[in-house]
């Protein structure tokens, strides 16, 4: 399967100088120094700190010292058979992502001159000021704001995006979500489809907010539904979320990320839509329903789907048969999360990740390479490679070393061993 028709495969030369120069960017140095120490220097004390910054505490490193990782090429060094030093693999499907879209990459510099002007100043768009990210569960209203057992164990997620990061991620008190039927139409070979009123209301919060205006706590979404299922409009929830975001107070918050078990779309064709962000807002909604390890879908139909008694990596239908057999309607607490925690923490990092100002990697196998649909995604590595692993050490400064030591310990909480190992080996690597 061939490359979409204007995207140009990077030569071995290419992908190896994508990493930049060492050293790099000498003249963002006294603006990145002071973006990345803010926060810290305005602490009281340092143990307060550390709590911010997981890997200096894990590592011992002092801040200005891990500023200077930047310089070390061997701290982004990884092992000789990791799949983050091979090249992007060609489409193998014709819905595969660099099938369909020519993806220009991002270098190192391309990324530090997104960020900043030509007199080395950091951008708005940066959100330089920002620190926290900030996590807000939507659940439905008859869950009584408890996070649903068929999803993913958010404290383990929020453990991983902490370490992920270097940056103290808080959970808001979930929004709730509800539906009503107002009519319903039936259509051909489509079921019913009724129209609902979606009511989306915000945790009551008394944070004053920079507009002066009160904070709006319930507000109507679009989203559609029959009897069976029901999807919220992605677009929809990312223009509710960007009002509530405006009118909290929010100076040390980076972004708002929405998560949640319901589904999503976007245009009336979508079968569904994982999620989206607003990156000039610094918020996003994700959904991790059609990430279920257990899940089978109909690939036409966004109401036709059930759950397979075990665990697979294709979540379609097998010949798009549909209604087949052995299936249930309703999903089971898993036992072993591993899976299910392997994909949404995928999601919830690359997502992240475009928020922070990382544009889909080209150059080699990452966390940041583009997928076009869910067997792609779940073929991606969990990891960054060198090239977005040092735009992330230019925007957040941890200690890379650290980070790999706490990423190993997350990992093997999560149950993910090939992750932990891989992440243990980069960790003697860079000591």
């Amino acid at each position: 399967m061939p490359f979409h028709r204007d995207f140009r495969a990077p030569t071995r030369e290419e992908r190896d100088s994508a990493i930049g120069h060492f050293p790099g960017a000498c003249h963002t140095s006294e603006t990145r120094r002071k973006m990345i120490l803010a926060d810290i220097e305005s602490e009281v004390s340092m143990q307060s700190s550390l709590l911010h910054r997981p890997s200096l505490a894990k590592s011992g490193t002092a801040a200005e010292a891990a500023l200077l990782d930047l310089d070390k090429p061997e701290v982004f060094s990884h092992s000789p058979r990791s799949e983050t030093r091979l090249a992007i693999p060609s489409p193998r499907d014709d819905l595969d992502w660099l099938a369909n879209v020519p993806e220009e990459g991002q270098t190192f510099d391309q990324y530090v001159q997104c960020l900043t002007s030509r007199s080395g100043r950091i951008r708005p768009s940066a959100n330089a000021e920002g620190e926290d990210i900030v996590l807000l569960p939507i659940i439905k209203e008859d869950n009584d704001g408890v996070w649903s057992d068929c999803g993913p164990p958010l404290e383990k997620l929020v453990q991983y995006t902490q370490v992920f990061f270097d940056r103290n991620v808080r959970v808001l008190p979930a929004a709730s979500v509800s539906s009503r039927i107002l009519a319903s139409k039936k259509r051909k070979r489509k079921g019913n489809i009724d129209t609902a009123e979606f009511k989306l209301r915000f945790p009551h919060n008394t944070e004053s907010g920079g507009s002066g205006h009160p904070l709006a706590t319930s507000v109507t979404i679009k989203g559609r539904a029959n009897q069976k299922h029901m999807q919220l409009q992605v677009t929809s929830v990312l223009d509710a979320l960007s009002t509530f975001r405006d009118q909290r107070s929010r100076s040390k918050e980076f972004c708002i990320m929405a998560i949640t078990m319901e589904d999503l779309f976007d245009a009336p064709t979508d079968l569904f839509c994982a999620g989206m962000a607003f990156g000039g807002s610094k918020v996003a909604v994700f959904s991790f329903f059609r990430y279920h390890p257990h899940l089978k879908m109909h690939p036409g139909t966004w109401h036709d789907f059930e759950y397979a008694k075990k665990p697979s990596t294709y979540s379609y239908y097998e010949n798009n048969k549909q209604n087949p057999k052995g299936l249930s309607p309703l999903p089971q607490p898993l036992a072993n999360n591993a899976e299910f925690l392997r994909r949404s923490s995928k999601l919830l990092t690359h997502e992240l990740g475009h928020l922070y100002g990382l544009d889909h990697c080209i150059f080699n196998r990452c966390l940041m390479m583009g997928t076009g649909h869910l067997v792609e995604d779940f073929q991606a590595p969990c990891h960054v490679c060198p090239v977005c692993l040092r735009k992330l050490q230019w925007r957040l400064g941890f200690d890379v070393s650290g980070r790999y030591a706490l990423l190993s310990e997350a990992f093997i909480e999560m149950g993910l061993k090939k992750e932990a190992s891989w992440t243990k080996k980069q960790y003697y690597l860079n000591t």
